[in-house]
């Protein structure tokens, strides 16, 4: 596996992914970890920016649709990450 370019460690991109965007969120510290699957979730979010018929568009990028950083941000900025937190209680048994 090749080593990440360093400026891709300070600065901020143009445009993030599901999977870019979670670790920008935790690079930022605006969370404290997420996922892919955590940034899915919030785009079911009433007031999430991006899609057909909102204020930003998915651009088709490669293999993947990319969102304009910037109302990513805005959006997390407004609607902080809340989450239950690490898993320490032990499941209970079948019901």
């Amino acid at each position: 596996m090749r080593a990440p370019d360093p400026r891709t460690l300070t600065r901020i991109p143009p445009v993030v992914t599901f999977a870019t965007g979670a670790k920008l969120l935790v690079r930022m510290g605006l969370a404290k970890n997420m996922t892919r699957e955590g940034v899915r979730r919030m785009s079911t979010h009433p007031d999430w920016p991006f899609g057909p018929d909102r204020p930003h568009p998915y651009w088709p990028l490669a293999n993947a649709e990319v969102m304009e950083t910037e109302p990513f941000l805005a959006f997390v900025r407004a609607h902080p990450v809340t989450g239950r937190g690490p898993d320490k209680a032990p499941r209970g048994g079948p019901r």
